[in-house]
């Protein structure tokens, strides 16, 4: 399949998402992860929400060349004003070390909006996306390999410029079971012990700032 055409099924799998899903309105009950400490309680707090895609979606997915499980899609409502830019980005971690920031985009935030990741496998490269932007990297040579994501599933609450942790892809030779552990969205000093031992760990954060 040609870039172009890869680059064209990303399109219209953004394009699907944002037009055929919608956030829940429920509250945030338990299992709320908070970004930031509540400083002031009167202020206004925002939320973001992993988006799943029903059945249909998914197939129209598959069915343009995309896979369900490779897109994290969140929305957020609420944001304080004040908060008027968004920073996402995927940390990269490589053997145990941290090796860089592999992609970052800064972008103007309204109070509600959507945030969308993608991987894809582009012969010998893996074309990370988000909210449009994109990178693509060479892929680890590996025989055999073991891919896990892990999304966020509870909501986070936004009150402050602290970063939040979205979503987790591991990346493995085979020789280990990928195991993403479920505290690291809650306590992400875990990820030291378990998460790092992993061969290629992608961690997808964002937050959302004043400028």
């Amino acid at each position: 399949m040609s870039k172009s055409l890869k680059a064209l099924l990303t399109i219209l799998i953004i394009c699907l998402i944002t037009t055929g899903c919608s956030v829940k309105t429920e509250q945030p009950e338990n299992g709320v992860t908070d970004a930031a400490p509540k400083a002031d309680n009167s202020q206004e707090k925002g939320i973001i929400k992993v988006i799943e895609f029903d059945d249909s979606q998914k197939k129209i997915i598959r069915g343009i060349g995309g896979s369900p499980d490779d897109i994290f899609y969140f929305e957020y409502d609420g944001i304080p004003i004040e908060y008027n830019w968004l920073e996402v980005w995927i940390e990269y971690y490589e053997k145990g070390q941290k090796t860089s920031k592999l992609l970052s985009i800064n972008e103007g935030a309204a109070k509600d909006g959507s945030i969308i990741c993608r991987f894809e496998d582009i012969d010998n490269k893996t074309r990370i996306t988000i909210n449009g932007s994109s990178l693509l990297k060479e892929k680890p040579i590996m025989e055999q390999s073991v891919t896990t994501n892990k999304k966020n599933d509870s909501p986070i609450l936004c009150d402050s410029d602290t970063e939040f942790l979205l979503a987790v892809r591991v990346v493995d030779g085979g020789n280990s079971s990928a195991i993403i552990p479920d505290e690291i969205f809650t306590n992400q000093t875990i990820g030291d012990q378990e998460l790092y031992q992993n061969d290629y760990v992608y961690l997808v954060k964002g937050r959302f700032y004043s400028k």
